[in-house]
């Protein structure tokens, strides 16, 4: 910011002799005043509601495990889902997920699931708007062909959930998730301290980080975590 300024003062003024002193004087203001409030695009960074990570974890997180800290209830799906509960999921207004899990229950169990991959709201929200949905006909499984185009096309403004119509019979259908999520997510066991869980989200640029157990499933009452402004801000790495 101080060389910006300095080059829009020198050109202003037309003067290149004066150009080192204003760059001194820009970079004392620019200090003194950091050292007293928070800089500029700091300030615009919370206005925005950016979140990003500061250098090192917060002192008090120390303490604490990834358990602790991560989202609850979990909010999953499996990887041959109904239409209808996609809908109705990314839809409730209460879910504000961008990343879900995708999972394969456990010996019958409707509180364990295995994790098998990760699906991002906007992939979904593009799969509902072009009907990829998969229909019983003629006892075999039809679905209707996805190219990359067709997510390269609605990035990055994705339409919202609300300008999806979904049919009351295309509720019904069922939707395969295996083709689309990502089959290998960032997983921790649930013990890992937040420093290490920090510098994870920090040093890889993640948007997303799954919390299982030693046998690699996750209970239905527990969801991947997503660190807030308030827990973990940055300076240079945006999640």
């Amino acid at each position: 910011m101080t060389l910006s300024l300095t080059v829009i003062m020198v050109e202003a003024t037309g003067n290149v002799t004066y150009g080192l002193p204003i760059m001194l004087v820009l970079l004392t203001a620019k200090i003194v005043g950091d050292y007293f409030v928070e800089g500029l695009y700091d300030i615009h960074i919370k206005l925005q509601s950016v979140p990003f990570l500061h250098l090192e974890a917060p002192a008090t997180s120390h303490w604490l495990t990834a358990r602790e800290v991560m989202s609850a209830p979990v909010t999953c799906f499996n990887r041959i889902e109904k239409v209808g509960t996609i809908v109705d999921v990314l839809s409730n207004t209460s879910t504000n997920h961008n990343g879900f899990p995708v999972v394969v229950p456990v010996a019958a169990s409707d509180d364990l699931g295995k994790i098998c991959g990760l699906i991002l709201r906007s992939q979904l929200i593009v799969l509902l708007k072009h009907k990829v949905f998969v229909e019983l006909a003629r006892s075999r499984l039809t679905q209707r062909k996805l190219q990359l185009k067709d997510f390269r096309d609605a990035y990055p403004r994705f339409p919202p959930i609300q300008s999806i119509h979904v049919s009351q019979d295309e509720r019904e259908c069922m939707m395969d998730l295996t083709e689309f999520m990502n089959p290998t997510p960032y997983t921790v066991p649930q013990e890992t301290s937040l420093p290490r869980v920090f510098k994870l989200f920090r040093a890889l640029g993640l948007r997303h980080l799954v919390v299982v157990d030693s046998e690699n499933t996750r209970k239905r009452t527990a969801v991947s975590g997503r660190p807030t402004v308030s827990g973990s801000g940055c300076p240079s790495h945006r999640r």
